[in-house]
């Protein structure tokens, strides 16, 4: 009864080991093959969607569609003889819909993983294990503490890295200059897989 006791404690532990914090692998949106575009005379637009996703922060990007963002790679060059600027002379749009992109922070606070979240695997720390009806040793004053100190790191380093890039490569309300090119990562709602273009709003 014992040893079956102990064995179930490992499955449960392992079973919570299954959600750990997940650190952040960078997009680097100026070093990735872009599927997509929409080049307009005075202005070219190459995008990409799911770039979380084939980065390989798969906790970011479940997320993501869990709140209905789309987080898109864009190249942006200026082919015009005059500055242009997302939100000021320039937009997105879908069709003729005009699209309104959501700021670094609100990308940053919809898609963190949940620092204090982890704290919950300090419940880990009654945890004892015996073996052949030994002694129990209390394993967990050690696993609790570990388990939810890495994993605050880790999530609150992540966390401090997305939000480092998301404002790296923020293109809102941006000076493009004549013949530039620019890199950004562009956050929408409510939006499905579809043409993106830009266009002059004035």
């Amino acid at each position: 009864m014992t040893k079956f006791f102990s064995i179930s404690l490992m499955l449960v532990f392992i079973f919570l080991s299954g959600g750990c914090a997940q650190g952040y692998y960078a997009l680097n949106p100026n070093n990735i093959a872009f599927n997509a575009s929409n080049n307009l005379e005075y202005i070219n637009l190459n995008y990409r969607y799911d770039i979380l996703e084939e980065k390989g922060n798969t906790k970011l990007a479940k997320k993501a569609r869990k709140r209905n963002i789309k987080l898109v790679a864009v190249q942006i060059t200026n082919n015009t003889d005059k500055v242009i600027n997302i939100g000021d002379n320039v937009a997105f749009y879908i069709g003729n819909t005009m699209m309104y992109p959501m700021d670094a922070v609100s990308v940053k606070n919809n898609l963190k993983q949940s620092v204090a979240g982890y704290l919950f695997y300090m419940l880990l720390t009654p945890l004892n294990i015996s073996f052949n009806g030994a002694e129990p040793v209390p394993v967990g004053l050690l696993i609790g503490p570990v388990i939810t100190g890495s994993n605050m790191i880790v999530a609150g380093s992540a966390n401090k890295n997305l939000y480092k890039e998301l404002l790296q490569y923020d293109v809102l309300s941006r000076d493009i200059r004549p013949r530039e090119t620019v890199f950004g990562l562009v956050g929408f709602r409510n939006m499905d897989y579809v043409p993106l273009t830009l266009k002059f709003i004035k």
